[in-house]
C-alpha cells in the first residue's frame, strides 16, 4: 500500500522510475559543476498527506535553509529544495573547491550556490515529468528562505488552497568522494493539479506499456 491513496502501487513505481532518471541527470550536472565524479543513490519517493511529511523532514520547529520556487504550466503548485543544516557546509565546501577564488568573495556566495543547486534539482525532475508524461511544467525564479519547515509549508498551503493535502517528497543522496550529501525536494501540487498529474502518469504508463 502506498503512502496515500492518490496513486496506485504501479503508478507510484512509474513515478519513482521517472525520478530516478531525473536524479541521474542531476548527478551529471553536479559532476560538471563540481569538476569531480558525483554518484547518486536511487532517490526515495514518497506521496504523502501533508502532516506526515514532517516524519521524514524532521522537527518542524527547527529552521532550515530552503530554496523556494513556484510550479507553473500544465500543473500548478510549489517546490521546495531543502538542505539540512548539517549538509550545507559540505555542499558549499565542494563548490568552493571547484571554483578557485570563490571563498574570497562575499558570504552571500554560499547562499547563491545553494540556490543554483536547488535550481538544477527542480529542473531535472520537472524535465523527467515532461519527457515521460508530456506535461509542460516549469519552475519560477528560485528564492532563498531560512525559516521553520512548518511555517514554510503552512504559507504555501494557504497560498495554493486550503484543500492541499498531497506532497510528493523526494529524498536524494549524492556521494562526492567521502561526502554523502542528503537533500529533499518537495513538490506540492495545488488541489486542482493533483488529478492532472495522476491522469498524466496513467496515460504515460499505457503509452510505455507499463500499465
Amino acid at each position: 500500500m502506498n503512502d496515500i491513496e492518490v496513486l496506485s502501487e504501479e503508478q507510484l513505481d512509474f513515478l519513482r522510475e521517472m525520478m530516478n532518471i531525473g536524479a541521474g541527470n542531476a548527478a551529471t550536472a553536479f559532476t560538471q559543476m563540481l569538476q569531480c565524479e558525483v554518484e547518486v543513490r536511487i532517490p526515495t519517493v514518497h506521496v504523502l498527506p501533508a502532516p506526515k511529511a514532517f516524519s521524514i523532514l524532521g522537527d518542524p520547529s527547527l529552521p532550515v535553509l530552503c530554496v523556494r520556487m513556484g510550479m507553473v504550466g500544465d500543473a500548478m503548485g510549489a517546490l521546495f529544495f531543502i538542505v539540512p543544516d548539517e549538509q550545507k557546509k559540505n555542499l558549499t565546501h565542494l563548490v568552493e573547491r571547484a571554483t578557485p577564488g570563490l571563498e574570497k568573495k562575499s558570504p552571500d556566495v554560499d547562499l547563491s550556490v545553494l540556490t543554483e543547486v536547488g535550481n538544477i534539482i527542480a529542473g531535472v525532475y520537472l524535465t523527467a515529468i515532461h519527457d515521460f508524461c508530456g506535461l509542460h511544467i516549469y519552475h519560477s525564479v528560485p528564492t532563498l528562505a531560512i525559516d521553520m519547515i512548518q511555517s514554510l509549508l503552512d504559507e504555501s498551503f494557504a497560498a495554493l488552497s486550503l484543500q492541499v493535502q498531497t506532497i510528493i517528497l523526494i529524498e536524494n543522496e549524492f556521494i562526492v568522494e567521502e561526502n554523502r550529501i542528503r537533500t529533499f525536494l518537495l513538490m506540492i501540487p495545488a488541489a486542482q493539479s493533483v488529478k492532472i498529474l495522476v491522469n498524466s502518469i496513467g496515460q504515460a504508463m499505457m503509452a510505455y506499456g507499463a500499465g
